[in-house]
């Protein structure tokens, strides 16, 4: 035969956990009236306080961000157990689900909903919307391949290709970031014999912040000599030796070091 329990403060029968969630709030000083927490579903990121954070797992997750919007002046220590079913994991969807609670020898039941949508770098995956130009010119294979697999890495930090174009081993990455592009950028220069050049221009103003807009270029210029190689420069015939901002070499003719 099935018992039906109550809570043993109030009397409230058909409570879930060893108390009503409203005999615990009032004995803890707890307030958890609609507590709504939001998932981005293309990844394992939760808003917490008006910022995206990200979780080694969805259980992680809900904790914290049901821990923040839990009214706790007590600060008393709360040990949570998410139970749900299935994630929906479409834009838009709203999922119920309860969380399990221990503090101070108390067990209870709360409500809460999961609200799917997309993080600020999630969403920008799939539209137009692009900060700047990742441009390689004269790239190996091998350079190609490793900006692809990076980008690809990077794609849950918000590295987005919106459009490539070119060919062989002159390309163009229309990107999201520009962060990212700039943090790219500085990888490559010990990695590839080449030049990084970074240009920027106003593109438009923010209508709400009035902050100004900036599209930015990183450019990436492979060198097609290394050093020991004999270029021409300016007429004269020189011997490459060091590789950096400036390449430096000797004239052939007169011996004396001078600049490519």
């Amino acid at each position: 035969m099935n018992c039906m329990r109550f809570c043993p403060k109030c009397g409230k029968k058909g409570i879930q956990g060893d108390f009503c969630s409203e005999c615990a709030s009032k004995e803890l000083d707890l307030g958890f009236k609609d507590i709504v927490i939001k998932k981005c579903i293309s990844c394992d990121r939760f808003m917490l306080r008006n910022s995206w954070k990200e979780f080694r797992n969805p259980d992680k997750g809900i904790i914290h961000a049901a821990t923040i919007k839990i009214k706790n002046p007590r600060k008393v220590m709360l040990d949570i157990t998410p139970k749900y079913k299935e994630f929906k994991n479409k834009p838009g969807a709203k999922q119920d689900i309860t969380l399990e609670i221990s503090a101070e020898g108390q067990d209870f039941i709360i409500p809460a909903t999961i609200d799917f949508t997309y993080c600020d770098k999630c969403s920008k995956a799939g539209t137009d919307y692009f900060e700047g130009i990742l441009q390689l010119r004269d790239a190996t294979p091998d350079l190609v391949a490793f900006v692809e697999k990076d980008i690809m890495v990077n794609e849950r930090e918000g590295a987005h290709v919106i459009k490539l174009s070119g060919k062989g081993g002159n390309l163009d990455f229309k990107m999201t970031s520009t962060k990212y592009m700039l943090a790219l950028g500085k990888r490559l220069k010990p990695k590839f014999n080449g030049e990084l050049t970074v240009t920027s221009k106003l593109f438009s103003r923010n209508k709400q912040t009035s902050k100004e807009v900036h599209r930015t270029n990183v450019l990436f210029r492979m060198r097609t000599y290394k050093v020991g190689d004999i270029v021409e420069s300016r007429g004269r015939k020189v011997k490459i030796k060091t590789l950096g901002k400036k390449v430096s070499g000797v004239d052939m003719e007169t011996g004396k070091k001078v600049f490519v």
